[in-house]
């Protein structure tokens, strides 16, 4: 597993970030789509890393029409997203348990609500523990998709992104967002 995932999508929605800041207010009063999925708060850690993005639908919207004259492809798949969030934090002893904690009730309810885990990867000694699920009401298209990782003992990664997703845009919705354990996802095939 590569440790670019934090990293990455950091580097990637930094600039979205400032302007959800702005922007909060006025699309507060959304209803929720069928893959979402409240984290609820994170606690950082006293000292290290803390990334917490949150992009409703209508910056989704806004961003697509910005990317439609330099990049067609990229303006089709934001487009069909309704929100996307990413927590990124650094574990230490103040909020290891808490998170760990989080992230397994996350997981569990995830499974308890009928979304299907398509990834599960444990590492060796401490390594990285990596489950991914969908939200998948039709054949072709996914409605939600949750990543959930712990890297070793340093970082909690929690993505959820939310919107119609083809399933034959998954890879390149990995390359957007640089999330590696989606580069090598299959979802089960079709049903007849």
């Amino acid at each position: 597993m590569t440790s670019s995932l934090p990293r990455a999508l950091r580097a990637s929605f930094i600039a979205a970030t400032f302007s959800v800041a702005l922007t909060a207010s006025a699309l507060a009063g959304q209803t929720q789509e069928p893959g979402y999925v409240d984290f609820g708060p994170m606690k950082p850690a006293a000292k290290g890393e803390f990334v917490e993005v949150n992009i409703p639908t209508g910056l989704l919207r806004f961003a697509s029409r910005l990317a439609k004259s330099q990049d067609p492809a990229a303006a089709e798949l934001i487009a069909n997203l309704r929100r996307v969030r990413v927590n990124v934090v650094t574990l230490d002893d103040e909020n290891r348990a808490e998170t760990v904690a989080r992230m397994e009730t996350v997981r569990r309810k995830l499974e308890s609500e009928g979304w299907m885990q398509v990834v599960s990867v444990r590492e060796k000694d401490g390594g990285d523990n990596v489950n991914i699920h969908v939200k998948q009401q039709s054949d072709d298209s996914i409605d939600g998709l949750v990543v959930t990782v712990l890297q070793g003992k340093g970082e909690a990664v929690f993505v959820n992104i939310v919107g119609n997703i083809n399933a034959d845009r998954i890879g390149e919705l990995a390359q957007r967002f640089d999330i590696e354990p989606l580069r090598k996802l299959k979802l089960p095939p079709a049903k007849s």
